[in-house]
């Protein structure tokens, strides 16, 4: 009877830690790289959200699920703010993370194409986070923009061991074809030799050309 007791009350806790929605989310620290500005998502102290910073070593942004879910919050911890959309802005807002889970306008989903991530709100699949050449917001809807224009919503996301080459090659579909960069060691100093032509030497009508080595 004790170890049926023991199952049970185990069982009725997980179905109340569920419930409660205390439940781990997957967190991942990126720079959003955008396909048509060619810069990276950068959140300002006004909460302006550009596509303008030329990225550093460090990761600008923190992508996490809303527990088992696969809704997305976009925070940045640089400005302690998330990424929301107020209309057809996309802003950074000073929120806890409580408070953007429960903003409609705060959760994302995240699509993969053509070996790029996009992200659309939750509640509204046709709203999508986008920048055009300059770095500036998208403000319509994906539908009202032509397929060309519509690679603007196409962003990778660059991690600190993030490749390049490896990335466009995966893309071409033939990764044997990749290989780690080479590094090469500076010659040292001492290892450079200035180049020997010879020394012409004249003794009357003759003349002997002295190699490098004194012969």
């Amino acid at each position: 009877m004790l170890p049926q007791l023991a199952v049970s009350a185990k069982i009725l806790c997980l179905l109340m830690v569920v419930i409660c929605g205390a439940v781990p989310s997957m967190v991942r620290s990126v720079r959003l790289y955008s396909q048509c500005s060619h810069m990276y998502v950068n959140v300002f102290p006004n909460g302006t959200v550009m596509a303008r910073s030329d990225g550093n070593d460090q990761p600008n942004l923190t992508i996490s699920t809303r527990g088992y879910s696969l809704d997305l919050l976009i925070h940045s911890p640089v400005q302690d703010m998330y990424l929301c959309f107020n209309r057809s802005r996309l802003v950074g807002r000073r929120l806890t993370r409580s408070q953007a889970e429960r903003q409609p306008n705060c959760l994302f989903k995240e699509e993969f194409v053509n070996g790029y991530n996009r992200y659309h709100l939750v509640k509204n699949e046709d709203r999508y986070i986008g920048f055009n050449r300059r770095g500036a917001q998208l403000r319509r809807v994906k539908s009202r923009y032509t397929e060309k224009q519509q690679m603007c919503f196409y962003f990778m996301k660059r991690a600190h061991d993030f490749d390049l080459d490896r990335h466009n090659t995966l893309l071409a579909g033939d990764l044997t074809k990749w290989r780690p960069p080479r590094r090469f060691r500076p010659m040292s100093q001492n290892s450079i030799k200035p180049p020997c032509h010879g020394v012409r030497h004249h003794h009357g009508r003759h003349q002997r050309r002295r190699n490098c080595d004194g012969t």
